[in-house]
């Protein structure tokens, strides 16, 4: 595979570098992540919560909270509609842990994938207006919902909608309050909020009129005893970990890491977290948020749910494993499906010269089509667009690369679709089983035209080249405090050419662990899955390779996690 350094003003980094005495190397990750006047660097290493801009800043809602507030003095009965993922999970339980002392009457819904599909449904709202609600709020969804929430009006069902996803051409849905950082006439300075950071915002804009309305007798709640659920959310829906999503993910990790909440702790235990361990955004992305994920993908959501708002630790236990159970069906259906694919493209070799990759099939599971549409994406760097054929109508999950944006990809194909919506990278949409074959060329013939010289080739690209002398002096120092590492904050992938091999074992299943040595500074690395590299001690090689600390004993140790290795 092709390493391509990231291109970057040198006048730039050595600007950055002068101005804020920082080493090179870090002025240049700094650079490239658009770091580069004080507020921003200042915002990035030291990220507090009192930097967060003001509430009230987000359009409508000053009305949301007068109506809430109404609903609660007038004991009304509010429903909290969420999505199935763990960014709508984490928002839903949210909102409930902080309403419900204020809200007896107070419930959540949150629809099957399979039989309700995404957002609100006519079904549903009438099923709540039955119930005696007369306010719902949404999180994590709403915004493409403009047919529900007519009949919602239709049926005296009043609705506040927060949610984060992009505004499709049809504009703002008809509701009481819409609350989304995205809308052009929002003046919020941040757009990227996940669900669960909109829904956070609209508790901190709830606890500042409550306090001014005498609801705190006892005294105001610490919101940051809520963090724990706005970072699993945030980091779970890949959303950019900079900015105001920085600032709540950093201080959320803090809280988790120590959360007293039942449901975190069973969560955690279930997954093999220790207790003491501080958590990072990599236990988050890859051993927490599965399992969150797992019950909305394959069942109902709404044990994720109870698990977050559980007060005891048995009980929480109970939910903990169902959900790693429910993973492992997961894991299971995920591969099956990319067995049958893998056997599609065998049969049909033609596909592999499409600049778009479309599929559908009547036996795939709805819930793991995003996942593996994930996957497919990132192996042969194009759009994928997968479908689970269900009667008359295809469900559809997609996922693109950088290049080719497919939310305003389905707003130029709406005419094909029954319904849409979502991101630049992520995206489903609905259609009619007879129109999948329309759609598929309509798509391919979009993507043609917007990059008529197609998708790049797969290669790695690094963001530095250094010696093991300014990694250990210059960059590591720095780790620490450029974590958490996600979406447009990635880890910082660097290369070291001329690296001798002192020594390398087999571990685990297949990994290679390495003793290293450059300029007299020696260093462990390992590259997972690599065994067969075909290495003896004494190949001098060059690295591509993410630097990170690894603990040990209660100590800090630099390693590296290798991406490549080829001879120097």
């Amino acid at each position: 595979m092709e390493w391509r350094l990231l291109p970057c003003d040198p006048r730039r980094i050595e600007a950055v570098s002068a101005a804020y005495n920082l080493p090179p190397a870090i002025a240049r990750l700094l650079v490239l992540r658009g770091l580069d006047d004080e507020e921003a660097i200042h915002t990035f290493f030291s990220p507090s919560l009192s930097r967060l801009p003001d509430p009230l800043s987000i359009k409508d809602m000053g009305q949301a909270v007068d109506r809430i507030l109404k609903a609660i003095k007038d004991k009304e009965r509010i429903a909290v509609f969420g999505d199935y993922d763990a960014d709508g999970v984490t928002a839903t339980a949210l909102l409930i842990r902080f309403l419900r002392p204020f809200a007896p009457h107070l419930d959540f819904y949150i629809p099957h994938r399979v039989r309700e599909g995404y957002g609100l449904s006519i079904d549903a709202l009438t099923t709540l207006k039955k119930s005696g609600v007369s306010l719902v709020i949404t999180v994590d969804c709403g915004i493409s919902n403009h047919q529900e929430l007519d009949h919602a009006g239709d049926l005296g069902l009043e609705v506040i909608v927060t949610d984060h996803h992009q505004i499709s051409k049809k504009g703002l849905p008809p509701a009481w309050a819409v609350i989304n950082p995205r809308r052009v006439d929002c003046p919020f300075p941040f757009k990227d909020l996940a669900g669960v950071g909109v829904a956070f915002y609209l508790v901190i804009a709830l606890r500042q009129a409550m306090e001014q309305a005498g609801l705190f007798p006892e005294g105001k709640p610490n919101l940051k005893a809520f963090l724990d659920l706005v970072a699993l959310g945030t980091i779970a829906d890949v959303v950019p970990l900079l900015g105001v999503n920085r600032i709540l993910v950093r201080e959320g990790l803090e809280v988790l890491s120590r959360s007293p909440q039942p449901g975190l702790a069973a969560l955690k235990e279930i997954s093999g977290i220790e207790t003491e361990k501080p958590l990072s955004a990599y236990d988050i992305a890859f051993r927490l948020a599965p399992r969150i994920n797992a019950l909305g993908r394959v069942d109902s959501a709404d044990d994720g749910v109870r698990l977050l708002l559980a007060e005891a630790l048995d009980p929480a236990r109970d939910l903990a494993r169902r959900m790693d159970r429910e993973n492992t069906r997961r894991q299971s259906l995920e591969q099956k499906m990319l067995e049958e694919i893998e056997e599609i493209l065998r049969r049909r070799p033609e596909l592999s010269e499409k600049r778009a990759l479309v599929l559908g099939s009547e036996t795939w599971h709805r819930g793991v089509l995003g996942l593996v549409a994930s996957k497919l994406a990132e192996r042969f760097s194009k759009p994928v667009f997968l479908f689970s054929i269900e009667g008359e109508t295809a469900h559809g999950s997609g996922r693109s690369v950088e290049g080719f944006h497919l939310f305003k990809g389905l707003e130029a194909l709406d005419e094909c679709l029954i319904g849409y919506g979502g991101h630049e990278a992520a995206a489903g949409a609905a259609l009619k089983s007879q129109d999948l074959a329309l759609f598929a060329e309509a798509l391919e013939d979009l993507v043609r035209r917007t990059l008529p010289e197609g998708l790049k080739d797969l290669y790695l690209t690094v963001e530095g080249e250094v010696p093991f002398s300014a990694l250990t002096r210059e960059i590591a120092p720095y780790l620490p405090w450029m974590a958490p590492f996600g979406e447009k904050n990635p880890e910082p992938l660097l290369v070291s050419r001329g690296v001798k091999i002192l020594s390398l074992r087999l571990v685990g299943k297949g990994h290679l662990k390495v003793k290293l040595e450059q300029g007299g500074i020696l260093l462990e690395g390992i590259a997972f899955g690599r065994g067969e590299e075909g290495l003896k001690q004494g190949d001098v090689v060059d690295l591509a390779y993410h630097p990170f600390f690894s603990n040990y004993n209660g100590s800090q140790k630099l390693e590296l996690r290798l991406r490549d290795i080829r001879p120097a």
